[in-house]
C-alpha cells in the first residue's frame, strides 16, 4: 500500500468515526430514524450511479473532515 493510500484509508477511518460519534449523539429515535432512512436512500443512490457519490468522501480535504462531533444533535 503507497503513502496516498495509506493518507486516504486514515481520511477515511476518520470519516467513519466521525459519522458514529455524531449519529450516537441524536438521543431523539425519531431523529435517528431518519438519518438512518437517508443514509439508506443515498446508499441506494451511489449504488446506482457509482461515479456520483462513490468518490465523494475521498475528494474532502482533510481540513473539511470535522475532528470532533458536536456534543448534541437534536
Amino acid at each position: 500500500m503507497a503513502m496516498d493510500d495509506n493518507a486516504v484509508s486514515d481520511m477515511l477511518r476518520r470519516e467513519e468515526l466521525w459519522l458514529i460519534k455524531s449519529f450516537l449523539s441524536i438521543t431523539d429515535p425519531s431523529k435517528r430514524q431518519r438519518v438512518l432512512k437517508l443514509a439508506e436512500q443515498l446508499a441506494e443512490d451511489a449504488a446506482s450511479d457509482p461515479a456520483g457519490l462513490a468518490f465523494a468522501s475521498i475528494q474532502a480535504s482533510p481540513a473539511e473532515t470535522p475532528k470532533d462531533a458536536p456534543a448534541r444533535t437534536e
